[in-house]
């Protein structure tokens, strides 16, 4: 920004020129920082922004991971049906030794013993289905938090590269400007007169 100030026929140069220049450069500088400031702001909201995505992003995964020892629980419980089981099967495979060692005994300690058979087919029966069901119903909430927190973790990413684009691409050379054309106006203001 240069500044082509009138000379005066006593005392240099002309001091409205001077300071009308001295005026428009002040409010060019205000414009500027008003600018920045306005900028900075928006940066300052925007990174609010994002620290409450990530706050939020942080409880969901809290929430997961409270999920996910729930799930371990379930499976600790799932070994221990399955010990059960194996406990009624083996208890199960004693009551047909005794139902075939015993065969020969009255019809109503046969009717008993089929009873009780019975009632452990449809126990064990039941106990797989339930199993089954736990291990369908951990399976598919696996693959739904996987997915969730894969796509919570693409958001967080994208949010902060373009976080990081932003604040990377101010430009601050109009200050560098500002102060070189400062320090001419200030060594011709010294310079001796004509």
């Amino acid at each position: 920004m240069g500044a082509n100030f009138k000379t005066c026929l006593f005392g240099g140069f002309d001091r409205e020129d001077v300071i009308a220049f001295i005026e428009k450069t002040s409010k060019e500088s205000r414009e500027r920082i008003e600018a920045l400031e306005q900028e900075k702001e928006a940066l300052q909201q925007q990174n609010q922004t994002i620290s409450a995505e990530l706050q939020q992003m942080r409880g969901d995964y809290d929430q997961h991971c409270q999920q996910a020892q729930q799930a371990q629980e379930l499976l600790c419980k799932v070994e221990e049906l399955s010990a059960r089981l194996q406990a009624l099967e083996a208890e199960n495979g004693a009551l047909r030794t005794q139902a075939e060692e015993y065969q020969s005994l009255k019809e109503h300690i046969a009717e008993i013993e089929i009873s009780a058979h019975r009632r452990t087919e449809e126990f064990r029966a039941a106990a797989v289905a339930q199993l089954h069901q736990l291990i369908d119903a951990q399976r598919g909430w696996c693959e739904q938090a996987r997915g969730q927190y894969s796509e919570l973790s693409a958001q967080f990413a994208q949010k902060l590269y373009a976080a990081q684009q932003t604040v990377s691409s101010v430009d601050l050379s109009g200050f560098d400007q500002m102060q070189q054309q400062l320090w001419q106006l200030s060594e011709s203001l010294d310079q001796p007169q004509d």
